[in-house]
């Protein structure tokens, strides 16, 4: 489809637009000239005349998929600049949901989502975009948003369910009997894995009041609930923090205290308190460290022997390949002290996860970890220092154009191996998910 225009509309355009020339308008002079609407309207929205440039767009019907993105963008552009920034967010997501390379559109959304006060969606494409080339005052001005971003936040609101077949949630060995000083003893049933599906629910909370300039507090709460129709598998947890936040230009520094409970069956397992500390660090151009630490005093009820201290490190550390793929390697390690020596432990792991978008809006995250867990003293039924070794794969899809009312589905696969010394902790678990989320 084109827009024919004589010599003198052309002319108009290009006038407003400061590009024409009298002897231009001489050369053309009672020429026709055909031009599509997609770049009649670019001229229109360049030019200011963004009313007009909105009624051609509208009318316009792209012959391929270039001029669909751009005519696209345009009324993004558009609507973003008229004070309809939620319908500018769906053009562009639309756009890079086919097309998730366009960095333009990216940053555009990330502009529109700060506008908005959505924080965490804007901060992942800002911090997206870095991955690509930039130029130096672009980059700078990326950096600027996501410092004020740090310092506006205040509150922000998550929740999400999902379904979880497994064929051993309870993470028990499939041998039918184990040996006790030589001695083989048959398992009964209730002592084997065996499948299941738990419904997962979790929300989150957080608030951030201003304390003084670059210092803010923090309170948080947050709860994980995984329900199954054993009831002996139920697990629930609620954790909260309170301290406070030091406001960097290249990052946060925080830190303060955290209190959590935990049922087990429905009866309580275990409370703990104690001091955490939580660091991110913006390394240009395209990096991100994030350090948390924490020492909790953990006790439990009615299993006194395995009260103590759990101290764990864990940096994390994010790389952008380019604005659609993302690497992010972790290592945690872990010291759990107990009154008798067979329940303390030492643990370390390493963790590898990938992010792709493919055009088209599929994303897929691979992930893979292992890690090793050593205890510290003899156990006391098999008389030998328990070691075990783990090893779990996964992945998780998405569709980034399948979303409701900022619910977003998601999927994911995974399998885990554990393998001790002592065969009644050796198992294997394979594992679906299929929930929605969505971020406040």
């Amino acid at each position: 489809m084109k827009t024919v225009l004589d010599a003198a509309g052309v002319l108009a355009i290009l006038l407003i637009l400061a590009v024409s020339s009298t002897s231009h308008a001489d050369e053309t002079a009672g020429e026709r000239i055909e031009i599509s609407p997609i770049q009649a309207g670019r001229l229109l929205f360049r030019a200011g005349r963004i009313q007009d440039a909105r009624k051609l767009l509208e009318r316009a019907r792209p012959e391929n998929e270039e001029e669909r993105i751009e005519r696209l963008f345009l009324l993004g552009l558009i609507d973003a600049r008229s004070g309809f920034p939620r319908r500018a967010a769906r053009r562009f997501e639309t756009i890079l949901a086919q097309r998730p390379e366009l960095t333009r559109v990216r940053l555009e959304l990330a502009q529109v989502y700060h506008s908005l006060g959505l924080d965490e969606k804007a901060r992942f494409h800002f911090e997206s975009s870095l991955a690509d080339k930039l130029p130096s005052s672009v980059e700078a001005a990326v950096e600027g948003f996501l410092n004020r971003i740090d310092a506006r936040k205040r509150w922000s609101l998550s929740f999400s369910t999902a379904v979880l077949p497994e064929s051993n949630p309870a993470k028990r060995t499939s041998r039918g009997q184990v040996r006790i000083g030589g001695v083989p003893f048959q398992l009964d049933r209730d002592a084997r894995g065996s499948s299941g599906v738990g419904y997962l629910v979790t929300t989150g909370a957080s608030f951030s009041p201003t304390i003084a300039d670059h210092v803010r507090g923090v309170l948080a709460a947050s709860s994980a609930a995984k329900l199954y129709k054993q009831p002996d598998w139920n697990d629930v947890s609620l954790n909260g923090e309170i301290g406070l936040a030091r406001l960097f230009d290249k990052g946060t520094l925080s830190g303060g205290l955290r209190l959590g409970r935990r049922w087990l069956a429905a009866d309580p397992y275990s409370r703990e308190i104690g001091p955490w500390m939580r660091g991110r660090l913006h390394l240009p151009p395209a990096s991100r460290l994030d350090v948390s630490l924490s020492a909790v005093r953990r006790d439990h009820h009615g299993r006194e022997a395995q009260n103590g201290w759990r101290f764990s490190a864990r940096p994390v550390w994010t790389y952008a390949l380019s604005s659609p793929t993302s690497i992010e390697t972790s290592v945690d390690v872990e010291l759990t002290d107990a009154r008798e020596r067979h329940h303390a432990s030492r643990m370390g792991g390493l963790g590898i996860s990938v992010r792709h978008a493919f055009r088209g809006g599929l994303s897929i995250s691979p992930s893979v970890s292992a890690l090793v867990r050593r205890h510290a003293g003899l156990d006391p039924l098999f008389l030998k220092t328990r070691s075990d070794r783990q090893l779990r794969i996964g992945v998780n899809v998405l569709h980034r154009a399948l979303r409701y009312r900022g619910f977003a589905p998601y999927a994911g696969y995974s399998v885990e191996w554990n393998r001790s010394n002592i065969p009644l902790h050796t198992y294997r678990n394979h594992g679906a998910v299929f929930g929605i989320s969505r971020k406040f």
